[in-house]
């Protein structure tokens, strides 16, 4: 009488007959396993830096088109308290000159990055 061990088929009453699968199976069922898993954190490797340069990508876009429009009101905002007899004109000047010139940058980064 030897000692039992948990699982053991020769005792369980369970071998290859009974259903278990004989250990080549296992092991090619293991390595197909294994390259699944590795392809599928290469893939999420692979979608986190497009999911970081999309995001950067973004925040550029955004930067190239709302600096013009500010330093545009700023610099209208200036001109207007500085300059006799203008009270918005300047102002809203520089803005649309700003959305203008955001419009072109943010054209141009798209044009040479697509």
């Amino acid at each position: 009488m030897g000692m039992r061990t948990l699982g053991d088929p020769e005792e369980d009453g369970a071998g290859p007959e009974k259903g278990r699968a004989v250990p080549e199976e296992d092991g090619r069922r293991l390595a197909s396993q294994v390259s699944r898993d590795v392809e599928r954190m290469k893939k999420a490797e692979r979608e986190k830096h497009d999911v970081l340069s999309s995001w950067l990508s973004l925040g550029t876009i955004g930067l190239l088109f709302i600096l013009p429009v500010v330093v545009g009101a700023f610099l209208g905002r200036w001109l207007d308290q500085h300059l006799a007899g203008y009270a918005i004109h300047w102002t809203i000047t520089g803005i649309l000159l700003g959305v203008i010139l955001g419009a072109i940058s943010v054209y141009n980064h798209l044009r040479q990055n697509l």
